[in-house]
């Protein structure tokens, strides 16, 4: 049983020493346009996942969900993430081609995150990832609107969806 487990943390310590030289040695791809490995999309969405979760742990929403707060945060992402985030029928063509990670695209893909965790995502930004902090740019109260908007952008009510979709 030792000899297995001085196996396995001696494949851990290498693949590790390998990565650090490889990157030294400037073997890794840095363009924006590279398409991400699955290994590289999975790890990185868990480690994100688990930041947010942790920053946001103990925070509440200050807002409820009612149209006119979802239509304002509507408005608020129009404006100001649209550009790198898409609206339906029309993702960002430079968010989805040009950016390292890819930049999500809300309309299609939902996010699977909860409103104060897209607050801190939203405030603070996310290093690495292109995604700017808006704090001192957005009030907190239009950062919330933004995020409440997110987390129900698979399920607006219908008067929300119509405008959110241009069919209003």
């Amino acid at each position: 049983m030792i000899r297995i487990i001085l196996t396995i943390a001696g494949l851990i310590v290498f693949a590790g020493v390998a990565a650090v030289v490889t990157a030294r040695l400037g073997l890794w791809p840095v363009a924006a346009t590279a398409r991400p490995s699955p290994l590289e999309s999975a790890s990185g969405q868990a480690i994100l996942r688990a930041s947010l979760s942790r920053r946001a742990a103990g925070i509440t929403n200050p807002l409820q969900p009612s149209s006119e707060v979802l239509i304002a945060g509507q408005k608020i992402f129009k404006t100001n993430c649209a550009g790198c985030h898409g609206t339906p029928g029309q993702p960002s063509r430079w968010g989805t081609q040009n950016f390292y990670p890819r930049v999500p695209q809300f309309a299609d893909h939902p996010p699977d995150l909860s409103a104060p965790q897209m607050f801190v995502a939203i405030k603070h930004g996310i290093r690495y990832s292109g995604m700017g902090a808006w704090n001192g740019m957005m009030s907190d109260e239009e950062i919330w609107k933004v995020a409440t908007f997110l987390e129900h952008i698979g399920s607006l009510p219908p008067g929300v969806q119509a405008n959110w979709s241009g069919t209003q």
